[in-house]
């Protein structure tokens, strides 16, 4: 910017002092041309009154002088032809040829002009003045030029130009000097501003420290200074602001959408892209292009139409539930936004759904598993109410209805284990130091006579503490050594492994028996779910809950289970607990 100004001054003082000259000229110029004028007027007085008294050319010549004078003097008749001069000219130098000219000067008395006098030379000042004088011409008048030499030969004329563009030169200088200073003291604050104006723009509001010669420019840098520091401290909340609500928006588990009049998406967070598998923008895209559930858009167009807040229903995306609410936007809430019209909150309900359906199954296989030991005791109670029954039926009925009786035991009891691993009876669990082995020992105790019925060998190796619900832990070795006995071959093996390091404990019960269908893994764990039976080598009735058992266990010490099987050959599941 400084440079600029000062580029434009110095053209500026350039123009200036190229028309000083200009000036110069035309003023010396002007001085020169009235002092001739005026001494052209001062010595033709003389020189009128002898030729007007002239009675012929002899008089004339005498009047006008010969050769070099201090002016030209020349007489001309009234048809423009020269009469006598006190210089000699050629012909094509004569001034004045036309008779015409000379009436005006008749008609005028006085008339000036700049001529050329001679060939090649500078104009001259010629001043023509008629004069009455019936003798030297017929129509009774003369006219006489008088001319001085315009050529500024002499040195005074040089002199006067020399000095004038001399001082015009200094002023010029001087105001090149002054502006430029000027410049340097005024100009910097401005190009101070200058540059925070353009910070302002590329979002930088530091504020500029300067002190100027004058108040009002201080005043200027202070107010924008002020400014700033308004427009940064604002910037700074919005900048807050937005930065909250996007995380706030960006974190919370809802997909929320903001759509217009149009049911078209103006906002909507990540959420929303991730649940519909969609590219990060879409906005504009419209809202029946995500949902598809003609139903829940039904519902939530009627509440638009009708402005109230609706749970519009629930749709599947993929192996997922959502539930879908309408929000409509009141005319006090964003006021500056009103293209926003209504919002769609969209809320995972998969755990919801899959509990609900897990409870819906729980409960039907519960009442399946129960109705079958409830109808035998009924069958068998009612024949114990035959008198005629023999006492071998008898007895034969009272120990079904006591197999029964156990089997429905063991689903209660394991359906309270479960109920109580649900709920948060556990939450607060007892722990304490469980020796592993002694755990392991003491199932294998319980269990020895089921083993032994069908010769199957039961082993534990190692040691292992752990911190944690001594019954848990019973339960937890229990349901995995009963499986791997109950799919066990004849003869076969059950191994329990204990281990520890600093990081984790690990159990591990494997088998010699039938193996597991990799079709069969996945499921397993889920309530109710039971491998082919007809295999199982024990009194042991499966009832599909013992793993599920095992993995609510492993879950709630967030440890990891590991299945590995191979049909035929056996199987083994390993749970590590990490510390």
């Amino acid at each position: 910017m400084n440079k600029r100004i000062l580029r434009k001054i110095f053209w500026a003082t350039a123009l200036v002092l190229l028309l000083s000259v200009v000036v110069c000229f035309l003023v010396i110029y002007g001085i020169t041309y009235f002092s001739k004028h005026d001494f052209i007027e001062e010595n033709m007085s003389a020189y009128n009154e002898r030729i007007e008294n002239a009675g012929n050319i002899e008089e004339l010549e005498d009047a006008v002088g010969s050769g070099e004078g201090l002016m030209y003097i020349g007489v001309l008749s009234s048809d423009g032809t020269l009469v006598i001069s006190n210089r000699e000219l050629e012909e094509e130098n004569i001034p004045v040829k036309d008779s015409e000219f000379i009436q005006k000067v008749k008609e005028k008395g006085t008339v000036n002009r700049l001529e050329k006098m001679y060939s090649g030379s500078q104009s001259m000042l010629i001043v023509y003045v008629a004069i009455e004088n019936p003798a030297l011409d017929d129509n009774g008048f003369v006219v006489v030029a008088y001319g001085m030499d315009m050529n500024f030969n002499d040195g005074y004329f040089w002199l006067a130009v020399t000095c004038c563009i001399a001082g015009w030169l200094i002023i010029a200088a001087i105001a090149y000097a002054i502006f430029t200073n000027y410049i340097k003291d005024e100009v910097i604050p401005l190009e101070k501003i200058q540059i925070m104006l353009e910070n302002f723009n590329k979002g930088n509001y530091k504020p500029v420290k300067y002190e100027a010669k004058y108040t009002e420019i201080n005043k200027m840098v202070d107010n924008i200074n002020e400014a700033a520091q308004k427009l940064s401290d604002t910037v700074t909340d919005l900048k807050y602001e937005q930065s909250k609500t996007k995380f706030i928006i960006e974190n919370v588990a809802q997909g929320i959408i903001a759509l217009n009049k149009q049911n078209k998406i103006l906002i909507s967070n990540d959420v929303v892209a991730e649940i519909f598998d969609m590219g990060a923008n879409i906005v504009g895209v419209p809202i029946d292009y995500l949902i598809k559930d003609e139903k829940v858009l039904s519902a939530v167009y009627t509440a638009v139409e009708k402005g109230e807040n609706v749970m519009a229903g629930e749709i599947a995306v993929a192996d997922n539930y959502y539930r879908v609410d309408c929000r409509i936007v009141g005319d006090e809430m964003f006021d500056e936004f009103k293209d926003i019209k209504y919002f769609v909150l969209i809320t995972d309900v998969t755990s919801e759904a899959n509990l609900a359906k897990m409870r819906s199954e729980f409960f039907f296989n519960a009442s399946h598993e129960l109705k079958s030991p409830l109808t035998a005791i009924m069958g068998f109670s009612e024949l114990l109410s035959n008198p005629d029954l023999s006492d071998e039926n008898r007895a034969k009925c009272a120990a079904d209805i006591h197999e029964s009786s156990k089997r429905m035991a063991t689903l209660i009891e394991k359906m309270i284990t479960l109920g109580k691993l649900d709920s948060a009876q556990y939450a607060e669990k007892h722990t304490e130091d469980v020796d592993l082995r002694k755990t392991c020992e003491d199932v294998l105790k319980r269990l020895k006579i089921i083993a032994d019925s069908i010769g199957v060998k039961m082993t534990c190796e190692g040691e292992a503490t752990i911190k944690a619900d001594s019954n848990q832990m019973f339960t937890l070795v229990s349901n995995l050594v009963s499986n791997a006995i109950k799919y066990n071959k004849e003869n076969g093996k059950v191994t329990v492994k204990l281990s520890e390091t600093d990081d984790s404990v690990t159990i591990s019960v494997s088998d010699t028996g039938i193996g597991i269908a990799k079709k069969d893994l996945p499921h397993l764990c889920e309530r109710f779910y039971r491998v082919n039976s007809a295999h199982s080598k024990t009194s042991l009735d499966s009832n599909g809950l013992g793993l599920a058992i095992v993995k609510q266990i492993v879950d709630d010490y967030n440890a990891e289970l590991k299945i590995d099987s191979v049909v035929g050959k056996g199987s083994e599941f390993t749970i590590i607990f990490k510390r």
